[in-house]
């Protein structure tokens, strides 16, 4: 194969492994709790790069209207390792990357032992996400969205 040959047949491979996530794509309001206390969210989740990324743009809002958490989540499929992966940007500087797997019906960060579990999958209305930190039997964050 040629460089332009293998080129063409990584994008359309890396396109085709993304679909799983297009669910993902819309503007999105969401209501929830972070650590008990209630949160409001904004969601912007867009493909972009030719199809080959989805760029996803949190926002929670703690009841007093003051900007809790922001983050910002790059999904692509390795093309390489043949899975989903996330990058994961968010305050102060932070930034891992880590597989993403498709387990009963739910789409789940494989974080590893000491990191929070993310968890995320679509409903009937829209989309909902959970947080578990590490020995912590419920989520400590949980949102549910719905289209803006």
């Amino acid at each position: 194969m040629d460089e332009q040959t293998t080129w063409n047949a990584r994008e359309k491979a890396a396109i085709s492994g993304l679909a799983p996530l297009t669910f993902l794509v819309g503007e999105w309001r969401g209501r929830g709790q972070s650590q008990g206390a209630p949160i409001t969210g904004t969601l912007v989740v867009r493909s972009t790069m030719g199809g080959s990324w989805i760029e996803a743009r949190e926002t929670q809002t703690n009841a007093q209207g003051v900007i809790d958490h922001t983050d910002l989540s790059l999904y692509r499929y390795d093309t390489e390792e043949h899975r989903l992966e996330v990058v994961h940007i968010m305050e102060p500087a932070h930034m891992a990357r880590h597989p993403v797997e498709s387990v009963d019906g739910a789409f789940h960060w494989i974080t590893g032992p000491i990191s929070p579990r993310i968890v995320f999958r679509a409903t009937d209305t829209g989309l909902h996400f959970a947080i578990w930190f590490p020995a912590e039997e419920a989520a400590a964050v949980t949102m549910d969205y719905t289209p803006a």
